[in-house]
């Protein structure tokens, strides 16, 4: 069985993955990182796919899931922090991204320090996109180690700066001749890149076992008799939301008629109005999250017995090397198809 895991993007809502994952790790008793073949993350979940695939120096994960899931809580507030000064000077957002990359950043060098794409103990697949080229970025472990380029198998800190520079909040990452964002602009829900790059490591692997993790399901009710007279500024705000949810539920239906059954299984919650902010790291809204996502946890817990029990049949996986296996030579990013 090859095993995927995919975790989506949602800023602080990552408080809610974690918190699945940091569960999986207790009734296992296994980092995460020998758990799956393939960790998949976008924005935030790609903080995650980082952190947990991270070797100490014994080659083990450096980093559990439960001390990512509390970094949310002791650094949400570095990573979004905004001075009167660069409020006023972006004029709230309009004339500049709303965050300084800087408590991101040395959060980064700090955790990450200065390990590669090809150190990853599991194989990574974390999304970006290039709008230098206009075409999505795939960063992953197996391309990394067959070319050691610095585009090729950059910094992870760069990795995970690329991945949450989610437009309007942080400025882009230029590496090398590239203007890289978040991936969450195409892939908010990175499952079914997983899915791919599974499918090409592995080509004759059966059966295949996918976890997707979501960040919470904003709820809104828009009925038609609200939003049919809406013009370019009614939608301005909600537009996003509305193409970031269709493009999560549509890639969660194409999973579901790619893997069939109980081998595939996506958590997610429902957010309340108001937890949907994936800026907002008030003490308030970090207690809501933490709530939420301990509820979740209970109340899918035959799900998550069923996941454990399932990779637990996996048996014992060692840092795994993905050298030789399947096809290594995919493109490290792809045209977008028009």
């Amino acid at each position: 069985m090859v095993s995927i895991l995919s975790i989506d993007g949602g800023g602080i809502r990552g408080i809610i993955p974690a918190t699945f994952l940091a569960e999986f790790e207790k009734r296992i008793g296994k980092p995460i990182a020998e758990l799956f073949d393939l960790i998949a993350g976008t924005s935030t979940g790609g903080i995650l796919a980082a952190l947990l695939t991270l070797p100490n120096k014994q080659g083990k994960p450096k980093y559990t899931a439960e001390f990512a899931r509390s970094a949310y809580f002791e650094y949400g507030k570095t990573i979004f922090h905004r001075s009167p000064l660069r409020a006023a000077v972006t004029l709230g957002g309009l004339a500049g991204p709303i965050y300084s990359p800087r408590g991101l950043e040395g959060l980064l060098r700090q955790y990450l320090g200065e390990a590669r794409l090809h150190d990853t103990l599991t194989e990574i697949l974390v999304t970006a996109y290039d709008m230098d080229s206009g075409t999505p970025w795939f960063f992953k472990t197996s391309f990394a180690r067959q070319h050691r380029s610095p585009v090729d198998d950059p910094l992870l800190t760069q990795v995970v700066r690329a991945t949450t520079a989610a437009p309007t909040f942080f400025p882009p990452l230029a590496l090398e001749d590239h203007c890289l964002v978040d991936g969450g602009v195409f892939a908010s829900n990175p499952a079914l890149c997983a899915y791919a790059q599974a499918r090409n490591m592995y080509p004759q692997a059966e059966p295949l076992l996918a976890v997707s993790l979501g960040t919470g399901l904003p709820v809104h009710e828009r009925p038609c008799a609200k939003v049919r007279d809406w013009g370019i500024a009614d939608w301005a705000i909600p537009i996003s939301d509305v193409m970031l949810n269709a493009s999560s539920a549509s890639v969660d239906y194409q999973m579901r008629a790619l893997i069939r059954g109980e081998n595939y299984v996506r958590f997610q919650v429902r957010l309340d109005e108001h937890s949907t902010r994936m800026d907002d790291v008030s003490d308030e809204n970090l207690r809501r999250l933490d709530k939420l996502a301990k509820q979740a946890v209970r109340q899918q817990s035959a799900a998550i017995d069923r996941i454990c029990q399932a990779l637990e049949q996996q048996g014992n996986r060692p840092g795994r090397g993905t050298e030789g296996r399947g096809s290594q030579g995919a493109a490290r990013y792809v045209s977008a198809p028009v």
